[in-house]
C-alpha cells in the first residue's frame, strides 16, 4: 500500500523529487569525476615513481667523484646513490631548436628512464640516445633515426634507440612558453661516455632514502665536508610537482562542486518534504488511527529522499568515472607525461555518497518529524489556519505607495522563508559559478596583454646557440637596437645559512634595463628596477616572508656560497619565478655575463639559418603557441556555464513550483477576481525575478574570490592575476535573470488549466 502511495507521491510532484535525484546525481559527478582522475593520476604516478625507483634527494655541486658518492652510500637510511650530470642544450633549428634537457650517466640505478619503444636505456652504450616520448611524437622521429643535440659546445648525432618517459619531467615547459608545448621542449638520456673524455664530470648526485630526504643534510654535509652546493627534494622538482598540484586542484573542486550540490538538493528537500507532509496531515491521521506506527510512516517518508538520493549517487558515480572522468584524463595526459593513467575509484567515493544519503534522509526527518508527532485524532483534523500577521516589510515607510504585484509577492517571501532562501541561494551559487567560468576569459585576455604587451615588450626574440660568443650577442644587439637576457637556476633563501625546507629553487633573469623584457609590480605596472638591487616575485616573496627592503640571499647549482642582494622591488610574473637583477650588478658581483637570447622591435627573421642562432621567434609566433596551449580554458568555460545553468534551472524551477502549488487556490480566487493567466503568471516571474536579483548581486563579490583561489590553487610556479570584465557581471546577471524569466513561462500551462470550480469547491 505504502509503495503504491509513494508512486503516486512521486508522480505528483515529480519535478520536486527529480530535482532531488538530478541534483544527487551531478553532486556524484563532479566528485567521481574529479576523484576519477585524481586517483588515476596519484596511482599512476606512484607506479611510475615505484617502477623507476624514482629519486627521494638530490645533490648538485660540480666535479662529483665516485669516491664520494661512495661516501654518501655509507650513510644509514640512504639506500641508492648515482652521479649524473645535468645539462641544458637545444636541438637542430629543423626541431625548433628545442630545449632539450640532457642526463650523462654511467649508471641506470635511481630515476631510471621508462622505456615506451625500442630498447631500454644502456648507460654503456655510447652510440644511442634516448628521446623523451612526446617530443618524438609530435616531430615525428622513431627509432633507429638519428639526432642531434647541442650541449656544451658539442654537436653530438646519435641513433634514437628508444623512445622514454621520465618520472622527474612529468610536465615539461620551454623557458620561452607560458605552457607546456612539445615542439619546443624535450630531454634526452645518454652515455657519459657519449661525451669526449675532457667533459666528463658528474653536477648532481640522486639518491633514494628512508624517510625524508632533507633530514639526511647534516649527514651528507659532514660526509662531503660541505662541498655541494645545495640539498633538494621532491616537493623542489618543479617538473614533478606540476602535477601534484593540479591533482590537489581537482580534488579541492571535487568537494567544493559536491557541496554545492548537496546544499542545494538539502534546500529542495527541506521545502518539498515540509509541504508533501503538511498536505498528508490527514492522510497520516487516518493510517495512525488504523493502527500503523509512527515509526513506520516515518520510515515511508524517508524512503523518497533516500531512494531517490542513492539511485542519483549510484548513477552519478558510473557517469563520473566512465565520462567525466574519461575527458579530464584525456585532456590532462596531454600535457603530464605518465603512463597507464587511467580514471581511479576508491572508498572515498562510496563515503561521500553515504553522506549525501545520510544528509538528505536526516534533512527529510527533520521536515517531517514535527507533523508526526502530533496526535492521530488532531491530525485526522485540517491544519488550523495561521493568524494573519502584518510582515516585516508592512513597516515599510513607502509600503503603501507599491503596487500590488510587489506587496503581494513580499508577503508571499515573508510567510515562504525557507523558500526564498533557496531561490536566494542557489541563484547565488549559479551566479558565482558563471562567474567563475566567463571570468577565465578574461583572465586569460588580461593575462596575455600583460605578458605580451607589458612584460615583453619586444617583436621578435632571438635565442643564441652554443657558437654564438659574448662578443657575437653583443655585435648582434647593436645591429638590432636590442636587449640582451641571461638566465640560470638558483636558490633562494632569506638568510646566508639557511636549511633545507626554507631553500626555494627558481630562475635568475639578468636583464639590461632597456625596458624590453621588464619588470611589473605587485600591482602589474612596468617598474624599473633600481640600480643596486634586485627584483624578487610576489609569491616566492610571501614564502619566504621578505619584503621590499629585505635581503635575500641566492646561490647557482655549482656554486659554494650565498650571495646576498638587496630586494628594490617585488615583481610578478606568470611563469618565471625568482630573482631579476640588472647586468652591471650582476658583473659587479664577479661573474661573466653569458646571454641565452636577444630581444628587439626589429624584425628578426633574416638570422634564421645563422650558425649564431638556434631559433628567432616573432611575437605573433609566441602569441600563437600561447593561444593553443590555453585551448583547455574552453572547456572550463563550457564545464561551468552548464553546471551553472542548470543549477540555475532546478531551484528557481522549483521556487516556481513550489509557490505555485501553495498558492494553487489563491491563482483560482485570482482569476475568479478577473486576473488573467499573463497576470498570474507575472506574481512568480516577478518573484522568481527578485530573488534572482538578490542571489545574483550577492555572488558578485565571491565570483572574483574564487576564480583567484583557483588560479592560486596552481602552486607556486604560476601567478595569474584573476580579472573579470565589468561586462562580465552583467552577462553572467543577465543570464541569470533570463532563466528566471523563461522558468516563468514554465508555468503558464499549469496556470491555464487551473479548474477554478474545483478548486474553489475544495475551499468550502
Amino acid at each position: 500500500m505504502l509503495k503504491k502511495k509513494m508512486m503516486r507521491d512521486i508522480r505528483g510532484s515529480f519535478a520536486q523529487f527529480f530535482s532531488i535525484f538530478i541534483l544527487a546525481v551531478v553532486a556524484m559527478w563532479c566528485f567521481t569525476g574529479f576523484q576519477s582522475d585524481v586517483i588515476g593520476g596519484r596511482r599512476a604516478q606512484e607506479n611510475f615513481a615505484q617502477k623507476s625507483n624514482f629519486s627521494d634527494g638530490w645533490i648538485y655541486g660540480s666535479g662529483f667523484e665516485k669516491e664520494q658518492a661512495d661516501k654518501i652510500r655509507g650513510i644509514d637510511g640512504i639506500n641508492n646513490v648515482q652521479l649524473r650530470c645535468e645539462m641544458l642544450g637545444k636541438a637542430d633549428e629543423k626541431y625548433n631548436t628545442a630545449e632539450i634537457w640532457c642526463y650523462f650517466e654511467d649508471e641506470n640505478i635511481v630515476t631510471k628512464p621508462y622505456s615506451v619503444s625500442g630498447t631500454e636505456f644502456d648507460p654503456d652504450d655510447p652510440d644511442g640516445i634516448w628521446l623523451f616520448e612526446a617530443f618524438a611524437d609530435i616531430w615525428g622521429i622513431k627509432t633507429g633515426d638519428k639526432f642531434t643535440v647541442h650541449v656544451m659546445g658539442q654537436d653530438i648525432e646519435k641513433e634514437v634507440k628508444g623512445l622514454i618517459m621520465s618520472a622527474e619531467r612529468s610536465f615539461n615547459c620551454a623557458s620561452s612558453d607560458t605552457d607546456t608545448d612539445f615542439h619546443n621542449i624535450g630531454f634526452v638520456y645518454l652515455s657519459v661516455k657519449a661525451l669526449p673524455e675532457e667533459y666528463r664530470f658528474f653536477n648532481e648526485m640522486v639518491f633514494t632514502c628512508e624517510g625524508n630526504a632533507l633530514s639526511y643534510e647534516n649527514k651528507i654535509s659532514d660526509a662531503l665536508d660541505g662541498g655541494y652546493s645545495f640539498i633538494a627534494d621532491r616537493k623542489s622538482i618543479d617538473s614533478y610537482n606540476r602535477l601534484v598540484d593540479e591533482l590537489n586542484q581537482h580534488d579541492g573542486f571535487s568537494y567544493i562542486f559536491s557541496f554545492i550540490f548537496v546544499a542545494i538538493a538539502l534546500l529542495v528537500i527541506t521545502t518539498t518534504m515540509k509541504r508533501m507532509v503538511a498536505q498528508q496531515r490527514t492522510q497520516i491521521g487516518t493510517l495512525n488511527a488504523l493502527g500503523m506506527k509512527t515509526r513506520k510512516i516515518m520510515i515511508h517518508y524517508l524512503s523518497y529522499s533516500f531512494l531517490l538520493s542513492l539511485t542519483g549517487c549510484i548513477a552519478g558515480m558510473v557517469l563520473g568515472i566512465y565520462t567525466f572522468g574519461r575527458i579530464m584524463i584525456d585532456m590532462f595526459s596531454g600535457f603530464y607525461r605518465i603512463p597507464d593513467w587511467r580514471g581511479g575509484f576508491d572508498y572515498k567515493s562510496v563515503a561521500v555518497a553515504a553522506l549525501i544519503v545520510l544528509f538528505c534522509t536526516g534533512t527529510s526527518y527533520f521536515s517531517c518529524r514535527q507533523i508526526l508527532k502530533i496526535h492521530p485524532s488532531e491530525a485526522l483534523r485540517p491544519a488550523a489556519a495561521k493568524s494573519a500577521k502584518p510582515c516585516i516589510f508592512e513597516k515599510l515607510p513607502f509600503w503603501n505607495k507599491l503596487g500590488f504585484t510587489a506587496r503581494y509577492s513580499l508577503r508571499d517571501i515573508s510567510r515562504s522563508k525557507m523558500r526564498a532562501f533557496m531561490g536566494i541561494f542557489g541563484t547565488c551559487m549559479g551566479m558565482i559559478v558563471m562567474t567563475l567560468g566567463l571570468g577565465a576569459f578574461d583572465t586569460l585576455g588580461y593575462v596575455r596583454g600583460w605578458y605580451f604587451d607589458d612584460i615583453q615588450n619586444y617583436s621578435s626574440q632571438v635565442i643564441f646557440s652554443d657558437k654564438c660568443s659574448i662578443a657575437d650577442a653583443e655585435e648582434l644587439s647593436e645591429k638590432y637596437d636590442g636587449e640582451l637576457v641571461g638566465m640560470e637556476l638558483i636558490s633562494i633563501a632569506a638568510s646566508d645559512h639557511p636549511v633545507s625546507d626554507d631553500i626555494i629553487s627558481c630562475k635568475l633573469s639578468i636583464t639590461e634595463g632597456k625596458g624590453l623584457f621588464c619588470v611589473s609590480d605587485t600591482e602589474l605596472n612596468v617598474e624599473p628596477l633600481p640600480k643596486g638591487t634586485v627584483a624578487l616575485t610576489m609569491k616566492q616573496a610571501a614564502k619566504l616572508g621578505l619584503k621590499k627592503g629585505d635581503s635575500v640571499y641566492r646561490k647557482t647549482t655549482d656554486g659554494s656560497k650565498w650571495i646576498e642582494s638587496k630586494i628594490g622591488l617585488i615583481s610578478r610574473h606568470p611563469s618565471i619565478t625568482g630573482i631579476t637583477i640588472l647586468r652591471e650588478d650582476y658583473e659587479d658581483e664577479g661573474f661573466e655575463f653569458v646571454p641565452q637570447m636577444l630581444v628587439t622591435r626589429k624584425d628578426c627573421s633574416e638570422l634564421k639559418g645563422n650558425e649564431l642562432v638556434s631559433a628567432v621567434h616573432s611575437m605573433d609566433d609566441l602569441k600563437t603557441a600561447f593561444d593553443k596551449t590555453m585551448e583547455v580554458m574552453d572547456i572550463l568555460v563550457y564545464f561551468m556555464v552548464f553546471f551553472s545553468a542548470l543549477l540555475i534551472i532546478i531551484v528557481l524551477y522549483n521556487s516556481g513550483n513550489l509557490s505555485f502549488n501553495e498558492r494553487e487556490k489563491e491563482f483560482a480566487t485570482l482569476k475568479v477576481l478577473g486576473f488573467g493567466t499573463p497576470r498570474v503568471r507575472k506574481l512568480i516571474s516577478v518573484q522568481n525575478l527578485w530573488l534572482s536579483l538578490i542571489g545574483a548581486v550577492c555572488g558578485i563579490p565571491f565570483g572574483q574570490k574564487a576564480l583567484q583561489a583557483m588560479m592560486d590553487s596552481n602552486g607556486d610556479s604560476i601567478d595569474w592575476p584573476c580579472y573579470i570584465n565589468p561586462l562580465t557581471y552583467t552577462l553572467a546577471g543577465a543570464f541569470v535573470m533570463l532563466i528566471s524569466l523563461l522558468v516563468g513561462f514554465m508555468f503558464s500551462k499549469r496556470i491555464k488549466r487551473i479548474d477554478m470550480p474545483s478548486v474553489l469547491k475544495g475551499m468550502e
